[in-house]
């Protein structure tokens, strides 16, 4: 009960806060006192650290209620600070009116396409029908029941996280000894929690290397979605361990992962 209120109290502060800073933005029209002046060069301050922070999972109650602040203000400035919100019900109407059942053929088949035929085609359809399955059944079951239903025991779960957190998505690895691969199965938006992970849409560097046989093979160069880094340097340092003592003890084994 006493954290349920604490992460209710934190929450409403967090709200206030953006409040107050939208607030502060629109009085300071430069005919302001010299007060407000230094009110909203602290605001510009407090934001400019918040967006600068580095895209990882926030490890206390402090760095997170700067994620959701830093959260909320892009979700703001991607939607009602940039749209009005009858252009943006419109759309949102217009794209909902477009679903619907349609040929996959017709989009993505071409004259330039080759259709694939064969058993091969076939197994690595299935296989990857199977993956898919996994991940529905993941995301869907308890786990108990997602173990039971896929056909594993509890000492084929190497690793599991049951609960995601704010930029930390529940995750499992999964020994599959018909397939003779490691699973790393990462359960998608199911919480709010997952929500705002995936609202958290700023652009950030995403520069790595990419290593083999003890050297580096590729650098990569870019930028990605903040959430989704976050969550997946936070993944990678809890499964690498997992992982490594793994594929040490069944060597003929590989890595899949799917999400």
């Amino acid at each position: 009960m006493a954290a349920g209120t604490m992460a209710t109290a934190a929450g409403a502060a967090v709200i206030l806060y953006y409040v107050w800073l939208r607030k502060s933005e629109v009085k300071t029209d430069g005919v302001g006192s010299e007060e407000d002046e230094d009110l909203s060069k602290s605001s510009r301050s407090v934001k400019r650290r918040i967006v600068r922070r580095p895209a990882q999972a926030p490890a206390t109650w402090l760095e997170a209620i700067a994620t959701i602040s830093e959260t909320l203000r892009f979700t703001y400035s991607e939607t009602l600070g940039k749209w009005p919100i009858g252009d943006l019900a419109f759309g949102i109407n217009y794209l909902m009116r477009r679903q619907g059942n349609f040929e996959v053929a017709s989009v993505y088949a071409g004259d330039n396409c080759v259709e694939l035929k064969g058993e091969e085609i076939k197994k690595e359809l299935n296989n990857l029908l199977r993956l898919l399955t996994l991940c529905r059944l993941f995301s869907k079951k308890p786990f108990p029941v997602f173990l039971d239903s896929a056909g594993y025991s509890e000492e084929d779960a190497l690793l599991h996280k049951p609960k995601a957190g704010l930029m930390k998505p529940a995750f499992t690895i999964i020994r599959d000894e018909n397939s003779k691969c490691f699973l790393l199965l990462i359960r998608g938006t199911h919480s709010i929690k997952d929500t705002l992970t995936a609202a958290t849409g700023a652009v950030v560097p995403f520069h790595h290397s990419v290593l083999h046989d003890g050297g580096v093979s590729n650098l990569v160069l870019g930028y990605a979605h903040c959430g989704m880094v976050a969550a997946a340097r936070w993944i990678a340092k809890l499964t690498a361990p997992c992982l490594l003592k793994a594929i040490a003890q069944y060597p003929d084994y590989e890595v899949k992962l799917r999400v």
